[in-house]
């Protein structure tokens, strides 16, 4: 009976001894697993971090009429969400105005998608721009072909509203009757109204007054609203560069980014670079030259606000 006893609590001893055995390895093979999905978290987030990070650079540099960002940052840094940051601003006349920032939240296991605020907009006949409510200046292809029984909507004819007014500073977005040369442009504006921004036009199916002012253009270089042969090239590696990434953004038929890349192609140079349409700025009364401008199709005016003496 001793030794039956003794061999019972040998027994229970052993038992014991495996099941701490076989937790402590369980424990241990769960603390490795675990560090194992941080570091594959660490990874997938760096990967969506840079991916996002991309499509912002190339965001900021041909899609962002008159827009420009003053930073870009990573907010709300989780272990399984992040969110990127860009804040951004409209230099009119010397003056800024506030935009609405560039966001895009993103997981490690959703991927990387568009930023779910880019250049969002409000409203119906007019548009206003989602956060901060100013008016956002509109370009219109007034030649693409309509669907059957699709009512022509009339391109508008603003900038005579800015001209009656004295003391302000405005934008207004300049449609083209006909694409026009960066030399063109700056021979048949006014004195005192300058191109901020050149937009580079749609394809003849694509309906300008749906893209939430997603529209493809390069940003002028000077308050003047010059370009540079240099800087121009290196707007045509961004549309490159726009065209490979493998982001997708379309308007019924019209996808923005393989445009990008066939405008590349087409238009080499600066010299023979057709623009559709400019975003201008000026003193109001400056505008008033340009309300019957035959080479206008039409004017959609922007931001709209007293001229400020301090800055």
């Amino acid at each position: 009976m001793g030794e039956g006893l003794v061999f019972k609590k040998l027994a229970q001893r052993t038992k014991w001894r495996r099941t701490g055995m076989m937790v402590e390895i369980a424990l241990v093979a769960s603390l490795m697993v675990g560090a194992g999905g941080i570091q594959y978290i660490k990874v997938a987030a760096k990967r969506q971090t840079a991916q996002e990070n991309r499509f912002f650079d190339l965001a900021s540099q041909v899609m962002a009429p008159n827009i420009q960002s003053s930073d870009q940052f990573i907010s709300n840094n989780g272990l399984v969400t992040t969110q990127l940051t860009s804040h951004r601003y409209k230099q009119i006349e010397g003056q800024r105005i506030p935009w609405s920032p560039m966001v895009a939240t993103y997981s490690w296991w959703g991927g990387a998608p568009l930023p779910t605020r880019l250049n969002s907009l409000d409203g119906d006949r007019s548009s206003y721009d989602v956060v901060t409510q100013q008016k956002v200046p509109v370009f219109y292809n007034d030649h693409r072909r309509l669907d059957k029984g699709e009512p022509r909507q009339l391109a508008v004819q603003e900038v005579q509203q800015v001209a009656r007014n004295r003391g302000y500073v405005a934008e207004a977005a300049l449609s083209f009757e006909h694409p026009l040369t960066y030399q063109q442009i700056r021979q048949k504006l006014p004195v005192g109204v300058h191109p901020a921004w050149y937009w580079l036009g749609v394809t003849g199916d694509a309906d300008t007054t749906l893209m939430d002012n997603n529209f493809l253009g390069i940003q002028a270089e000077t308050a003047q609203g010059s370009l540079t042969t240099r800087g121009y090239q290196e707007f045509r590696q961004q549309l490159a560069q726009a065209s490979r990434s493998g982001f997708s953004l379309t308007y019924g038929t019209f996808n923005v980014f393989q445009y990008a890349g066939k405008y590349a192609k087409k238009h080499p140079t600066l010299a023979t670079a057709r623009f559709a349409g400019a975003i201008v700025t000026g003193e109001s009364s400056r505008f008033k030259a340009l309300d019957q401008a035959a080479w206008v199709e039409a004017s959609s005016v922007g931001v709209f606000q007293r001229q400020q003496t301090i800055r």
